[in-house]
């Protein structure tokens, strides 16, 4: 039996489940919830409680349905520790080149677009209508928003979020760490732990 955990069961953890079930690759779905105040069921399948390992049969393929780049990372770490392994996820609106790689514990929502010679770390997020250009690199647990484009050859760090309608042009560069504001168009280079808004994008706040 195939089964599939989805480690948060909000907004996020609904739509995967919807990309999941029309995958239609999985004999059983659950949720899992860190709090026990949980609903019982969500979308009709039922939330465990009560710690990974003893809710879920090691095993069984899991996904991150959490939006936090830091907190899904740490709950993928969580999830690999109790011998559940990572799945990806592809909406079967999404288009794929044959040449990209995704790394494990990856979605890929409606109408999102991934080409040629394309490098998509472990557990990302690229959201609803995103387009990913060829030869873009984008690293671990990093987070695409909807409607995000990456120009071809645009070098993406870990835990980097690109928010709604972002663009960056061809070989942009953005570092680790970073946020990229709605609707912000990155020209060059984004350095780490730089937050930058409006257009062309610049600088707002540095976090250490």
């Amino acid at each position: 039996m195939k089964k599939l955990v989805i480690w948060g069961c909000g907004g996020h953890g609904r739509v995967i489940f919807d990309i999941a079930t029309a995958m239609a690759r999985f004999d059983e779905i659950v949720f899992y919830a860190d709090s026990a105040d949980a609903p019982h069921t969500v979308a009709g399948a039922p939330v465990l409680t009560g710690g990974i390992a003893a809710s879920a049969a090691p095993g069984a393929a899991f996904i991150v349905a959490i939006g936090d780049n830091r907190v899904r990372a740490a709950r993928f770490g969580e999830a690999l520790q109790a011998g559940l392994r990572p799945t990806v996820c592809i909406h079967p609106s999404a288009c794929v080149s044959p040449s990209a790689s995704l790394g494990a514990g990856t979605v890929l929502m409606a109408n999102a677009v991934v080409n040629s010679g394309v490098i998509v770390g472990l557990d990302c997020i690229i959201n609803t209508g995103a387009i990913v250009e060829h030869d873009c690199v984008i690293g671990d647990h990093a987070h695409l928003s909807p409607g995000a484009t990456l120009g071809g050859g645009v070098r993406v760090g870990n835990y980097a979020h690109l928010g709604i309608g972002s663009i960056a042009i061809p070989g942009a560069q953005i570092g680790r760490d970073t946020v990229v504001g709605a609707g912000a168009v990155v020209l060059g280079e984004v350095a780490p732990g730089t937050t930058v808004v409006g257009v062309p994008a610049r600088p707002l706040t540095a976090r250490k």
